[in-house]
């Protein structure tokens, strides 16, 4: 019996490739053996290699998003940006090869990348905003952060994924060393 493949089957596969394999392993070719079909017939679903990595991107940046807000909720200040923060590291750890794909995207992406983006740092403002720091502030203080989320984690992968207790500590600490910065120097 023959399974139909849909769009979703298809992001899942080469989301899949990507995580066991590595960005640089996902190929058109790839995804059809996983699927059990000749590359020509994911032509019904996608328009490029560059078109799916878009599409395995935005859908691991909104799973990131969704991952990230749902830790945040009930959480406010402080503790809220750090647990969203280590949940950003906890999607990267258990998907590497869509982190990949994702840092991917952020070169080579559309509006809708653009779109996506907008909603983590719309969560990221929230959380900021949680903290009662001065709004006019508040754009400097999205700089920061997404600069340490970002650099650390993406700085940290190798270890994140042999280690990734002491780098979510890590990860931890940095941002009190953030935020009592700012605290200090933008706090009322």
């Amino acid at each position: 019996m023959n399974m139909k493949i849909t769009k979703e089957a298809v992001i899942q596969a080469a989301s899949d490739i990507a995580d066991e394999r590595g960005l640089n392993e996902l190929s058109l070719k790839a995804v059809a053996e996983k699927l059990n079909i000749r590359t020509p017939s994911l032509y019904n679903h996608i328009n490029s290699l560059d078109d799916l990595l878009r599409a395995v991107a935005h859908n691991g940046m909104r799973q990131m998003n969704e991952q990230m807000k749902q830790t945040a909720i009930g959480k406010t200040g402080a503790i809220a940006i750090k647990a969203a923060a280590v949940e950003y590291l906890n999607y990267m750890i258990v998907h590497p090869g869509v982190y990949e794909t994702i840092q991917w995207a952020a070169w080579h992406g559309t509006e809708e990348t653009a779109a996506v983006f907008d909603d983590y740092l719309s969560l990221l403002i929230t959380l900021i905003e949680s903290c009662g720091f001065p709004t006019e502030h508040t754009d400097e203080i999205l700089a920061m952060l997404t600069g340490l989320i970002h650099g650390f984690t993406t700085l940290q992968l190798r270890y994140a994924l042999s280690e990734p207790d002491r780098v979510r500590n890590d990860l931890s600490n940095a941002l009190d060393t953030l935020l009592n910065g700012v605290q200090l120097k933008y706090g009322r």
